[in-house]
Order: structure tokens, then sequence, then C-alpha cells
């Protein structure tokens, strides 16, 4: 019976991904931190190499019609960290990030979440395989026929039906003994949670110990010297439609170039630009996985200023990110030296460093 509820929700879940390009959004990042230049003597490289950073990377994979891009920059920071550490196949390792999403909603009743509370729960809990805890790419909402949040969730109310329904599951169910999750006509029996979770937890006890619990990087020579040194890491940021040329600019009035959607090129948010203004005014978040950088990459943006004109401009200096929006929309003609890479994308440094904060994963 289970299968066949999974089955219809995820066929649910497809239609409604079909009239939509997967490029959602988490809530607005709270707190950010972004890096300073320490003006230390350090000199960086000018650029890393992004073709070596992809042998430790995992397929892009999309969230789909759900606001969990700080899950999926989580879980593709803790792959590539596998990858680099232990003896994994870069293309068979597939971690949950359903799993992680439900850590994260268990005790909320808004959607989003950040770096800092996703790398916690994954050294807290450790996370299941793809395929042991499936990923569902859609939002379940209070009134919206779907058989398994139905069969999930409708029988909870006030904040543990919200948890559920952000989460997919009964925010109970964690904590719960293996044999209640096991004994059948229990209103929490769940034999599948309970496979993920002993899986997640023998994953945590084998794989997932961090030397530190300090996760920001704080200096952009900081942010560089890990790159070139091959370890990825994660960005959240604040978001500006206009910037990234989301379907959303041309609703807000903003603008979007669609050349720089599909070449995965992410400008910035001028100050009197239309995107600077009106993007603040309907805000939102989004993270990625950072994976390189090149200091002479030059970046050419037009945009719409709050005076009715419009302007070019050049930026000098990007890095280059891994995006959780899948294949075939964003960044579908990103390449680096000729070679494509379907899902990737840049963003200018200026945007990065005055919007946005890094994080590393400290696994030992």
């Amino acid at each position: 019976m289970k299968h066949i509820l999974l089955a219809l929700s995820l066929t649910f879940g497809f239609n409604l991904q079909a009239s939509v390009d997967g490029a959602y959004l988490d809530a607005p990042y709270k707190n950010l931190i972004h890096p300073i230049d320490s003006k230390s003597n350090f000199k960086n490289i000018s650029k890393s190499d992004f073709l070596e950073m992809q042998e430790i990377m995992t397929p892009v994979r999309a969230q789909g019609a759900r606001g969990t891009c700080s899950i999926f920059s989580g879980i593709a920071m803790l792959e590539s960290m596998l990858l680099m550490n232990y003896q994994f196949e870069k293309d068979s390792l597939d971690l949950s990030e359903e799993w992680l999403e439900y850590l994260i909603m268990r005790n909320r009743t808004s959607d989003g979440s950040n770096s800092w509370s996703n790398f916690n729960a994954l050294r807290n809990y450790g996370v299941p395989t793809e395929q042991t805890y499936s990923y569902i790419g859609q939002t379940w909402e209070e009134n919206s026929f779907n058989p398994m949040a139905t069969q999930r969730c409708g029988h909870l109310e006030g904040r543990l039906k919200k948890s559920c329904l952000l989460g997919h599951r009964d925010p109970r169910l964690l904590n719960t003994p293996s044999q209640v999750l096991q004994s059948e006509g229990n209103e929490l029996y769940d034999p599948e949670f309970d496979e993920a979770r002993t899986e997640a937890f023998e994953f945590r006890n084998n794989y997932i110990q961090f030397s530190s619990t300090n996760y920001s990087v704080y200096y952009t020579q900081d942010v560089k010297r890990l790159l070139a040194k091959g370890i990825p890491l994660t960005m959240g940021i604040e978001f500006f439609y206009g910037a990234w040329n989301h379907r959303k600019a041309i609703e807000f009035g903003i603008g979007r170039s669609e050349e720089n959607w599909t070449l995965g090129i992410v400008g910035y948010p001028e100050r009197g630009s239309v995107d600077y203004k009106v993007s603040r005014e309907n805000g939102a978040g989004h993270s990625v996985l950072v994976v390189g950088y090149d200091d002479e990459k030059i970046v050419k943006t037009t945009v719409k200023m709050q005076d009715g004109t419009t302007k070019e401009f050049t930026y000098k200096g990007v890095y280059y990110f891994k995006n959780s929006w899948g294949k075939g929309g964003f960044g579908r003609d990103f390449n680096v030296d000729g070679e494509v890479f379907d899902g990737y994308g840049m963003i200018t440094q200026k945007h990065a460093h005055e919007h946005g904060s890094f994080y590393r994963m400290p696994l030992k």
C-alpha cells in the first residue's frame, strides 16, 4: 500500500513540476556572515582547478518544487567530502535529502534551513541513502489532495501537522522506539522509517565525525585558499531575482536575460537598480555548493535602473558553483574551458562577498 501511495505522490509531484523550471528558493537567511578581505600578505593563485574538483562531485540533483536548496547543498557537500576522505564511488554515492529535510522540519512550522543547522543535524543523526529514504520533490499543502500526505499527516493537528507536511513524516518518529515503529496497528507504525533511522545512525558512526563545530569561513582569502586545495564550500546568499535571471524577475518588472540564465551567469544587484529594491521587498535566500573560482573571468550584465534607464556593467572575478535546480534549465550551457557542465553556474565575486556567507564541513 505504501508503495502505491508513493507512486501516486510522485506522480502528483512530477505533474506540478512540469509547469515550472524548478528554481525554488529558501526563506531569507538570517545572520549571514559576509567574508571580508583580511588584508594579509597571502596571495591566492588567480584560478582554482575546476576540472580537478569534478573528481569529487556527485551528479547534479533537482530539488523540485520545494524550498530545500540548503538541504541539497549540504548533502552535496557531505558527498564531496566523503569522496575525498573515503573510498566511495561518486556515481553510486547518493545520500538522502529527504531525511535531512525531515530532521530540520520536525520542530518547524515554516520552510527553510541553513548550513549550520544542516551540518549539525548530519553530525547528530547521520543520513541514509536515497534508495532507502527517497526524495519527494513537492510541497504538501494543508488542504491539497495527496494520498501520501493524508496517510502520513492526516491524523495530526496543529504544529505537529504543519511540521509533518513540511518534512513529509510525523515529527515524533525520530525519538520513537523501534518496537513501536515495528508494531503494526500502532499510530506510529512505520517500519520504513525505522530502517532509515538505523541506517542513518550506522552511517554517522562510521563516516560522519567532525573536527570542529565552527563552520563559517570569515575571510575571502580563506575561501579561495580552501577552494584552491580542492575543498568545496557551501554558500548561503540573499537572493536577487534579476542578478540570477530568475523567472520571477519578469513578474516583478526587473527584467531577465534568458541567455545568462542558460549560461548559468549570476551578476550583481547594483544599488539604484530595480532588482536591488524589488528583490529586497520580496525576500528569499538560496544556497549552492561552491566548487571553484577564477579571479580573471569577466562577466557583463545589462541592468534596469530605478530611474528608468538601462545600464551595462562589467565585473571581474567569479565563483563557480553546483546548483540544485536540475539540468536542462539554469546553467544548461554553462562551460569551463569549452566543456559544458549542465546545472552549474558562476556568480560574481562582488555579489558573493557582499551578500553571501561561506561554510566549510570539517569532516575528519
